[in-house]
């Protein structure tokens, strides 16, 4: 049951009731920010993903469109050869998705 739906009644049941709405948004909003910072990690695995299976398969079948998109990751994130701290990546991601760096939808 959604939390909005719910009143909870202040000061001992003798004030108004208080409408649990504003507490549903707000972990609204917590369940986007913790959908971007997974799409942000994703994207990382994916920087990765396409270099490393290209060492082993090198006609790897990659659209025109997705190279691009690659490439441009590419100029966003270091590939990691050696381990390293991946945060400044990850918060570099999270302000391009809420900057709309990419562009979704065909024109």
């Amino acid at each position: 049951m959604p939390a909005s739906v719910f009143s909870r009644s202040t000061e001992c049941h003798n004030q108004d009731k208080v409408s649990m709405g504003t507490i549903a948004a707000r972990d609204a909003l917590r369940v986007l920010e913790l959908t971007e910072q997974v799409i942000a990690a994703m994207l990382i695995a994916a920087r990765q993903a396409v270099p490393l299976r290209e060492r082993i398969q090198e006609d790897v079948p990659i659209g025109e469109t997705m190279r691009d998109w690659i490439a441009d990751l590419a100029g966003r994130v270091a590939l990691v050869e050696q381990d390293r701290a991946l945060d400044r990546d990850l918060q570099n991601l999270l302000a391009d998705i809420r900057a709309h760096a990419w562009s979704l939808y065909a024109d």
